[in-house]
């Protein structure tokens, strides 16, 4: 009887224990599937571009260095503005007091105001006028030592000159040859520094844009590690309840203290990093590192369709993307500089002359009238041949233009090459990415049935926590591998627009017009 009794006894308790384990199981599980982050600031890939445009210190920078790329060109035109000049003498002698001086006087007057303006022309021809007045007094025939040369007194004069003169540079520099190429050049590197800073203005937004993705990832990743520490600990609290009641006799609640110690620790990495690109973000926004800072990208899920017409993109590309208009502006000036420094190898050979009026009067501005009337002249005419002998250094430099003539030929055809290498992997990579995205996405639909399964048949007895552990990871893991092939999908899209050289037209953004020097490139 007292065995009975005891088992008696016992079937009630077993079964109170097993109940209380089996529905803290059955309230436990319930909530194990990943959360969803609840960020509701939602931000489409055209505001992330503009919120970077108007506030990102790196890009406010680049905006600053178009304004001034036209240096270049602004310096080498300044040579031929106008410049206007002034300048005065005044000149006071006094002479022994000998017989050779009773001609010319011994206290002598002779002070002068001259004012002009010249200008060089990109046609080779210098042009110059000037306007003196020059007042002379001599004591000559005067004094009483000088009292025989009385015919040579007279009074104060002032003696006006207007002066015309033009020179023109013929063989080297024949007509501004050299001049006008050498404009040409400055024009083009201006456009080459504006074209290099638009490249590096489109990958510093898109760096931007991988910097926003790269937060709300890690974002993510926190929300999945943080899921991943919750289920754990809820199976370890599970199994702890039966070690209790005697019922661990596999010692499963060993291994979930560890997969909760691993899955802390997990959590306290990725916080870290959210924290660190959190940070990292809003300083390149100009903002404080301690602000709040969070939200939910609305990225591209659908599939963009490529062009079959691959040598149009190729086209386009070639007439679009910054780098390869720079590569041709380079092309042109390699060969203008070959052209100068071959013109540079001929004499230096230049035909000038001046016209000057002149008029005189007692007084200043009277000397001035009637002065054109051409009644006082002189009129000088020369020429002038300069030729070094050996002239090394237009030969040197001759040579070097032939040589970064050649470079340059060598680096436009690669240039060329380069775009369709580039753009050849940008469309593969753009199609490559979206299976994968798609793969992701089919991975987690299926991970999530897996883990549906795996709870069900575990609920029902059927299933082992192994598995269950496994199906949880599988799921959770895959919303974060699903998140991260969507990024890299639209990273994918981002870079396709950038190889054909239409990113800026293609989100409305126009840096072009932060530019001073408008010109055509082709010139």
């Amino acid at each position: 009887m007292f065995p009975k009794q005891m088992i008696e006894t016992k079937i009630p308790s077993t079964t109170v224990c097993l109940s209380a384990v089996f529905f803290a199981v059955f309230t436990a599980l319930g909530p194990l599937s990943a959360k969803e982050p609840v960020r509701t600031n939602t931000l489409r890939m055209d505001d992330i571009l503009r919120m970077a445009w108007e506030n990102q210190v790196s890009l406010q920078t680049l905006k600053l260095q178009l304004k001034t790329t036209n240096y270049d060109w602004e310096k080498a035109n300044g040579a031929y503005a106008w410049t206007a000049e002034a300048k005065g003498t005044a000149k006071n002698t006094t002479n022994f007091n000998l017989p050779q001086y009773a001609i010319q006087g011994t206290r002598i007057t002779d002070n002068t105001l001259q004012a002009g303006i010249n200008k060089k022309f990109s046609t080779g021809t210098s042009l110059g006028i000037a306007v003196i007045d020059n007042r002379f007094e001599t004591n000559a025939g005067k004094t009483p030592n000088s009292s025989g040369f009385s015919s040579f007194a007279q009074p104060s004069y002032h003696f006006a000159t207007v002066g015309i003169n033009i020179s023109q540079d013929l063989l080297k520099n024949f007509f501004g040859y050299q001049d006008r190429l050498k404009l040409a050049t400055a024009r083009r590197s201006s456009s080459i520094q504006r074209l290099n800073t638009l490249d590096s203005l489109s990958k510093s937004l898109v760096n931007s844009l991988i910097e926003f993705w790269n937060l709300s990832l890690s974002e993510e990743i926190l929300e999945t590690n943080s899921s991943l520490l919750g289920n754990a600990k809820t199976i370890r609290d599970i199994y702890s309840k039966k070690a209790n009641f005697g019922f661990d006799t596999t010692g499963d609640i060993h291994q979930w203290n560890s997969i909760v110690l691993t899955a802390t620790s997990a959590v306290k990495n990725s916080e870290l990093e959210r924290n660190k690109n959190r940070r990292d973000l809003l300083a390149s926004l100009g903002k404080e590192p301690e602000e709040s800072f969070s939200f939910l990208p609305i990225l591209i899920e659908e599939k963009i369709g490529l062009t079959s017409n691959y040598e149009e993109e190729v086209l386009t590309a070639l007439e679009k993307r910054y780098d390869v208009r720079a590569a041709l502006l380079q092309l042109k000036n390699s060969e203008d500089n070959y052209k100068s420094a071959d013109n540079g190898l001929l004499p230096k050979f230049s035909v000038g002359g001046t016209y000057n009026f002149k008029n005189y009067d007692q007084q200043f501005p009277q000397d001035f009238y009637g002065i054109l009337g051409g009644r006082f002249n002189q009129n000088t005419a020369e020429f002038k041949l300069e030729y070094p002998l050996g002239n090394e250094i237009a030969e040197a430099e001759y040579k070097k233009a032939e040589s970064e003539k050649r470079q340059a030929q060598l680096e436009w055809t690669e240039a060329q090459n380069k775009v369709r290498a580039d753009l050849l992997s940008k469309r593969e990579n753009l199609t490559v990415s979206y299976e994968l995205f798609l793969e992701a996405k089919k991975n987690k639909e299926e991970s999530k049935l897996f883990y549906d399964k795996a709870l069900s048949a575990f609920r029902n007895g059927r299933g082992t926590s192994v598995v269950l552990r496994n199906a949880m990871d599988a799921y959770v893991r895959s919303q974060s591998s699903h998140s991260q092939s969507l990024i890299t999908y639209n990273i994918a899209i981002v870079q396709y627009e950038i190889s054909k050289g239409t990113f800026f037209e293609k989100y409305s953004l126009d840096p072009e017009q932060l530019t001073l020097l408008n010109t055509e490139e082709n010139q």
